[in-house]
């Protein structure tokens, strides 16, 4: 009989490797939420307002957030770990768009009225966090904003004014009028082909115009898509943009597009080149409302629940986590640490729902086979066994008789 020791030993030594894949298939699926990495800073007047856009200043340790509540641009340093509400710079009315031209050390705001406010985020100077100018670009109302340091201008996208216009920040004036013929919404300056791009959610497209010219020289249309933010990554000529209920990305050179409703629509997106990663705001109610992140090449990285006034984020490069306002102040997540694991890995993990259980059932039968080949160990001697040794006895006493008559052998 086989022992029960061997046998369990046998058990054993299969079903450890199912349970060891099993955990390994846990594991990946855990490793697919950044949820467990959001962290909020409370702070009562981000908490009490709404909010259209934000935007970072990476050198100066600050982010920038257009208050609509407040009438004004809320200030909150996140040079630590711990970010810390500074205050709010009024204006005459609510912002939307906001851009940081951190080289000029100057912050713009797109106003409903028709002006751009212009504020000084120098902290040497004497009117630090004060409104310094106010750009005229009526007719319209100045709505979303995109600062270019290679041309030192300003582009600014009116809404229902149909155009984008171009202010030459050196001198805080209107240079160039750029007729889109559509409702406009997120501009953005391309410095791979020196084109300036903007979404037209009345048309499904995205349409590239001349700077120089200010003729529309390339439309993309996504149909159904009604794209309303804009980012792009100019190192591999792509855009992404959000839909209304999806993500779209277009290659910029080819024109090929594709959307993804890994994030169910976006209001706007950003781009953080120092990141290579995008970042889409997706705000709808209190239970489906979202923060997307994707890689520099429009793959899905992870998203988190956060608030409907979390209609744009922005990358903290210094501390490796995505800023956003959130119910109770400012919401923080960290998506380098809930990258999901490289294709191979999932696609074994999955294989082995399947192939593990097989494998260590064949593991179990040829372990069970080999024992039962083993010879049995022998408790007692058999009937033949005895007669051998009566055998082997007569002959010895037979050698010792002749051995006493004949003498020795050779004697």
């Amino acid at each position: 009989m086989k022992p029960a020791g061997s046998l369990g030993a046998a058990l054993l030594a299969a079903v450890v490797p199912v349970f060891a894949a099993a955990g390994g298939i846990l594991a990946l699926g855990a490793c697919t939420s950044c949820q467990s990495t959001v962290r909020t800073a409370p702070m009562p007047v981000i908490a009490a307002s709404s909010f259209d856009g934000v935007v970072a200043d990476p050198s100066a340790h600050q982010l920038y957030l257009a208050d609509g509540t407040l009438n004004g641009v809320d200030v909150v340093d996140i040079s630590s770990a711990t970010p810390r509400f500074v205050g709010t710079v009024k204006l005459t009315s609510a912002p939307s768009g906001l851009a940081i031209a951190p080289d000029r050390h100057r912050l713009y705001a797109g106003m409903a009225a028709g002006t751009v406010e212009v504020i000084d985020t120098d902290p040497a100077s004497s009117r630090s966090m004060q409104v310094i100018d106010s750009i005229n670009v009526m007719p319209g109302g100045a709505d979303l904003l995109d600062y270019s340091p290679q041309t030192q201008r300003l582009y600014v996208g009116m809404g229902a004014g149909n155009e984008v216009v171009t202010i030459d920040t050196t001198t805080d004036k209107v240079r160039l009028r750029l007729a889109a013929k559509a409702l406009v919404e997120q501009p953005r300056y391309n410095p791979a082909d020196g084109m300036v791009y903007v979404t037209t959610p009345t048309t499904d497209s995205l349409l590239q115009i001349s700077p120089a010219t200010g003729n529309i020289t390339r439309t993309y249309v996504i149909p159904k898509c009604r794209p309303t933010g804009l980012a792009i990554n100019s190192a591999r000529h792509l855009a992404m943009v959000g839909c209304g209920s999806s993500v779209g990305l277009i290659n910029l050179q080819t024109g090929a597009h594709s959307v993804t409703t890994a994030v169910q629509g976006g209001d706007l997106v950003a781009y953080d080149p120092a990141a290579d990663r995008f970042m889409v705001g997706s705000p709808h109610n209190r239970t489906d409302s979202a923060v997307g992140v994707f890689y520099g090449d429009g793959g899905f990285l992870g998203s988190v629940a956060a608030t409907p006034q979390a209609h744009a984020a922005v990358f903290d490069i210094a501390h490796g986590v995505v800023y956003a306002p959130g119910t109770a102040g400012l919401m923080s997540f960290a998506p380098p640490v809930c990258e999901p694991p490289p294709d191979w890995l999932k696609f074994a993990g999955g294989m082995s729902v399947f192939a593990v259980p097989l494998l260590g059932l064949a593991l179990f039968l040829i372990l069970y086979a080999r024992r039962l080949r083993r010879p049995r160990e022998r408790t007692k001697p058999t009937f033949r066994d005895l007669q051998e040794q009566d055998l082997e006895t007569e002959r010895e006493r037979m050698r010792a008789l002749e051995d006493g008559i004949l003498g020795p052998e050779g004697g």
